[in-house]
C-alpha cells in the first residue's frame, strides 16, 4: 500500500476536479452532435454509446496500470501520458472535429479513453490509500466531492459560453485541464515497481470474483443500472419543444452539480453509518417517485398547475439528481471497501465498469424504446410512458437487494487478503531456507 502522502491526495483531488471541469465542453459536444452533424435522438444515443465504450472496458486500463509499469511507475507515468494526449486531442477536436462527423466521433472516442485512463489511475490511488483502514467513506466523498465541485465551477459557463464563444474555442479552453493533470503527475509520490505476471494477476482476479458473496452483488448492480435512459429524449424535448437556450441548459447543469455536492455532504454527515441496504432501499423508492415527476412536464400538467417550465425544470433537476447521487454513493463506498490488495486498481475499475456498462446498455435500450415508441424531435407524445417504465423498472429489482450482504463481502475480502499473505509468507520463508542451504553447502 502506498504512503498516504499529501501529494497523493492532491493528485487524486486534482484529477477528480479536472474531470468535473472537463464538463465545460459537454453541452458543446451535445450541440455538435445535434446541429453540426444533424443527428436525431436515436442517432445521438447510439453515438454517445460508442463514445462511452472506454468507460465500459475500464478493467483493461486497470490491468495496464496494475501490471505494466512505464519507466517503473504504475500510476504517474500513465497520468502524464494520457493527460498530455487528452490535451492534444481536445485541441485537435477544435480544428478537425467540427468539419466531419467520422473524424469528430473518432476524436471524441479517443478523448474518452484518455479521461477514463486518468480516472482509473486516480481511483486506484483512492482504493490504495483506503485499504486497511476505515477511511473509505471519507476518501470516496472527497473524490466525488471534488469532481462535483469541478462540474459546478463550469456547468453554468458551459451554456453561457456557447452564447459568446464558438464550439472550437470551448474545446481549446477545455484542453488546458488534461494538461494540468499531466503536470501534476510529476509530483506524485510513488515507489518504483517491477512488471507483474499478467497470467497470475488474472487468476487472482478470477479467484476473487468466484466468491459467492462478491459476484452476486455485482450482477445485481449491473441489472439495477439497466434502467432505460430518458436523458437524450429529455434533451431534445427541452431544446426543441420547450426551446430552452444553451444558457438556460447551463443553469440546469449548475443545479445538477450543486445537487451532487449537496448529496455528498448529506451522505458523509448523516448517512455514512447506516447500512448499505437501508440507504439504498429508501433512496431507490424516493428516486422512483421523483423521476416520475417529469411526467407532469412532458404532459404539460405543470402549466395547468401554474408552474413555469423553467422553474419546474430547475427544481426537478435539483431534487432528482440529489436523490440519484444519494442512491449511487453507497455503491461507490462499498466498491472501495471490498477491493483486495494487489489487484485493487483492476477490481475497482471492474466494479465501476459494471456500472458504466449498465448505463451504456440503458442508453441503448432508451434509444430502442424511443425508436419503437416514435419519440423523436417532432413527436414527444409517448415520452410520459417511457418515463413510467424507467420509474417502475428499479422497483422491480428491490426484492433482490437481499443478494448484497455487506458484512460477508468485507469478510471475504479479508480472508482473501490473508490467504494471499500466507501464500506469500510461505514462499518467502521457503526461498530464505533454500538460499541458506546453498550458503551452507
Amino acid at each position: 500500500m502506498i504512503k498516504q502522502s499529501h501529494s497523493t491526495y492532491a493528485v487524486i483531488c486534482l484529477v477528480a476536479f479536472s474531470q468535473g471541469v472537463i464538463n465545460l465542453s459537454e453541452l458543446a459536444i451535445s450541440y455538435l452532435l445535434k446541429e453540426d452533424y444533424g443527428m436525431n435522438p436515436t442517432e445521438m444515443t447510439y453515438i454517445q454509446g460508442i463514445i462511452s465504450i472506454p468507460w465500459v472496458i475500464k478493467p483493461l486500463w486497470g490491468l495496464c496500470t496494475d501490471l505494466l509499469p512505464i519507466f517503473s511507475y504504475r500510476r504517474k507515468s500513465y497520468l502524464f501520458l494520457f493527460g498530455l494526449m487528452g490535451f492534444v486531442l481536445f485541441y485537435a477536436l477544435s480544428i478537425y472535429g467540427t468539419k466531419d462527423a467520422l473524424t469528430g466521433v473518432s476524436i471524441l472516442l479517443s478523448i474518452q479513453i484518455c479521461i477514463a485512463f486518468c480516472n482509473v489511475v486516480a481511483e486506484a490511488l483512492l482504493v490504495e490509500i483506503s485499504s486497511g483502514n476505515d477511511s473509505s467513506t471519507n476518501n470516496v466523498s472527497l473524490f466525488f466531492g471534488f469532481k462535483a465541485f469541478g462540474t459546478l465551477m463550469t456547468s453554468y459557463l458551459s451554456g453561457y459560453s456557447l452564447k459568446y464563444l464558438q464550439k472550437q474555442q470551448i474545446f481549446r479552453i477545455t484542453s488546458i485541464f488534461p494538461l494540468i493533470i499531466a503536470g501534476a503527475s510529476i509530483f506524485l509520490n510513488e515507489g518504483q515497481h517491477k512488471d507483474t505476471n499478467i497470467k497470475k494477476q488474472l487468476q487472482e482476479l478470477h479467484r476473487f470474483l468466484n466468491i459467492k458473496a462478491i459476484y452476486k452483488p455485482i450482477v445485481f448492480i449491473f441489472c439495477f443500472m439497466l434502467q432505460p435512459s430518458t436523458s437524450t429524449a429529455m434533451f431534445y424535448f427541452q431544446t426543441v419543444y420547450l426551446r430552452y437556450t444553451a444558457e438556460f441548459l447551463g443553469k440546469i447543469k449548475f443545479l445538477f452539480a450543486l445537487a451532487n455536492i449537496t448529496a455528498v455532504s448529506i451522505f458523509n454527515r448523516y448517512l455514512r453509518n447506516y447500512s448499505f441496504k437501508s440507504v439504498f432501499f429508501v433512496t431507490t423508492l424516493t428516486y422512483s417517485v421523483v423521476n416520475s415527476l417529469q411526467i407532469l412536464q412532458v404532459t404539460r400538467r405543470n402549466v395547468d398547475l401554474g408552474i413555469r417550465d423553467e422553474v419546474f425544470s430547475l427544481c426537478d433537476t435539483l431534487l432528482m439528481q440529489l436523490v440519484a447521487e444519494l442512491n449511487m454513493l453507497p455503491i461507490l463506498v462499498l466498491a472501495c471497501k471490498i477491493c483486495p490488495s494487489k489487484i485493487e486498481g483492476t477490481m475497482y475499475a471492474l466494479l465501476m465498469s459494471t456500472i458504466n456498462l449498465g448505463q451504456l446498455v440503458a442508453r441503448q435500450i432508451g434509444g430502442i424504446l424511443m425508436y419503437f415508441m416514435n419519440i423523436n424531435e417532432a413527436s414527444f407524445e409517448n415520452l410520459w410512458i417511457m418515463i413510467i417504465m424507467t420509474s417502475v423498472y428499479i422497483l422491480i429489482l428491490l426484492p433482490f437487494l437481499s443478494t448484497i450482504k455487506e458484512k460477508e463481502m468485507i469478510e471475504s475480502k479479508e480472508i482473501y487478503n490473508k490467504q494471499d499473505f500466507d501464500e506469500q509468507h510461505i514462499f518467502e520463508k521457503g526461498y530464505e531456507k533454500l538460499s541458506l542451504s546453498f550458503v551452507d553447502s
